[in-house]
C-alpha cells in the first residue's frame, strides 16, 4: 500500500485533489457591495403664498380747481387691494405713495392723512383706519364671510387740492401697496 501525505493510494489523492478543484470558493461567491434606499420625509407647517391684487382705484371725481377734493364713498371711491395668504399671519403694509398727480395742466397735489389706510372686516360695510404714511402692521383676517380663508381687503382714501387756474383735464398717479410676513 503506497500512502500518499497519508492517503492509502494514489487514486484516492487524485480524487480529492479533483473534488477540491470543483467545489467553488465561498469567497469567490460572496456579495461584495450592497445597497438600499429609504426616503427622507417632512411635514412642513408653513404659509399660503402671499398675494396682493389692486381692484379699485382711488377715484376723486370731478374736483373744482381751488377746493380741496375727497372722495364720497369710501367703498366705491377708495383705491382698494385685496390681499390672500396665510390665515392669522401678521402682515406690514408698506405704501409707496405719490405727491402729485400729473395731468394736461402739470402737477396738482395729493395728500393722505393718519387715518387715510383703511382695513375692511367685512368689505363693504365696517372698516379701522391706519396711517398709510408709515408702515403699518396687521392680520391676515377673514373679511368675506368665511371662517379662515386667509384674506385681508385694504383700502386706501386721501385729498387732492388743484390750484386755481388748473387746466381741465385727468390727472394721475401711482399708488403702490406692499405686503410682506413678519
Amino acid at each position: 500500500m503506497v500512502r500518499v501525505n497519508g492517503l492509502r493510494n494514489a487514486a484516492t489523492a487524485a480524487g480529492l485533489i479533483i473534488a477540491l478543484t470543483t467545489v467553488p470558493s465561498s469567497r469567490a461567491a460572496a456579495q461584495v457591495t450592497a445597497a438600499a434606499s429609504i426616503d427622507a420625509i417632512a411635514l412642513v407647517l408653513g404659509f399660503a403664498p402671499l398675494t396682493a391684487s389692486g381692484v379699485n382705484d382711488l377715484q376723486f371725481g370731478s374736483v373744482i380747481a381751488g377746493l380741496v377734493g375727497t372722495i364720497a364713498d369710501e367703498a366705491a371711491d377708495g383705491g382698494r387691494w385685496d390681499v390672500s395668504g396665510e390665515p392669522g399671519a401678521s402682515v406690514s403694509l408698506t405704501f409707496t405713495l405719490p405727491t402729485v398727480l400729473t395731468g394736461p395742466g402739470g402737477d396738482i397735489p395729493i395728500s393722505f392723512g393718519a387715518s387715510d389706510g383703511l382695513i375692511w372686516d367685512p368689505f363693504p360695510t365696517t372698516f379701522t383706519t391706519f396711517n398709510p404714511n408709515a408702515v403699518s402692521v396687521t392680520t391676515i383676517i377673514d373679511n368675506s364671510g368665511f371662517p379662515d380663508d386667509g384674506t385681508l381687503t385694504v383700502g386706501i382714501i386721501g385729498s387732492v387740492a388743484p390750484a386755481l387756474g388748473t387746466t381741465t383735464g385727468t390727472y394721475t398717479g401711482t399708488i403702490t401697496l406692499t405686503v410682506a410676513y413678519i
